[in-house]
């Protein structure tokens, strides 16, 4: 009889157990294809896809930390502007799905770096679009005070990264060989030389001609 006891004790304990872990939880549908934009020095929007569900809850810092060391943010949006951020510095972002009384959702998620952009130097504004054809498209942007800048751009959804830049000393500028009937998102920032650089610009979102 005790061993039947026993038994039972262990059975009830298992099932108490596995209610609680939140790892596969099939009550509660994991988010899905994570990204960020607008990544600036001290900001960035991440965003992801819902799952089905209706709740979120965001956990960021610095890469390394532990989840539940964590910044926590509760959200009914699928994308979160997160700022106060430190220029030039890794950080980590999980999102998971909250679904009350049925638990949370497992992890998703997303690395990314602060961008180092010096505040002395002036961010070019107001980017706007000339002729665009099937490969090519003109941009200009307000100087702002600046004579250098560097453009930054790829296919659609895009971060810029500072690393594959265009320098140039004209405000207005031409993309070439780009591929007909493809959206791009184009970004520029500006070179102060020992002053460093600026943020990057918002997003220019463009397609070309087919």
């Amino acid at each position: 009889m005790k061993k039947i006891f026993l038994l039972a004790f262990l059975s009830i304990a298992l099932i108490s157990c596995n209610k609680d872990d939140d790892s596969n939880n099939n009550n509660c549908a994991k988010p899905s294809n994570i990204e960020v934009d607008q990544l600036n020095t001290t900001s960035v929007r991440v965003s992801w896809n819902d799952g089905g569900e209706t709740a979120f809850e965001i956990e960021y810092g610095i890469s390394g930390f532990t989840l539940g060391n964590g910044t926590v943010i509760q959200t009914s949006q699928t994308s979160f502007l997160i700022n106060g951020l430190t220029p030039g510095t890794n950080y980590e972002v999980y999102v998971r799905s909250n679904c009350g009384s049925d638990g949370y959702s497992d992890h998703i998620k997303i690395e990314f770096v602060t961008l180092t952009g010096n505040p002395a130097c002036n961010t070019p504004t107001d980017l706007s679009l000339g002729l665009i054809t099937s490969n090519t498209v003109e941009l200009s942007w307000l100087e702002n005070n600046e004579t250098a800048w560097e453009i930054d751009f790829g296919i659609a959804p895009y971060t810029p990264n500072g690393v594959n830049v265009i320098p140039t000393s004209q405000n207005v500028y031409t993309l070439t060989g780009l591929t007909p009937g493809t959206t791009y998102e184009i970004y520029v920032r500006a070179n102060c030389g020992s002053d460093g650089v600026s943020e990057f610009s918002e997003a220019l979102v463009v397609t070309t001609n087919p």
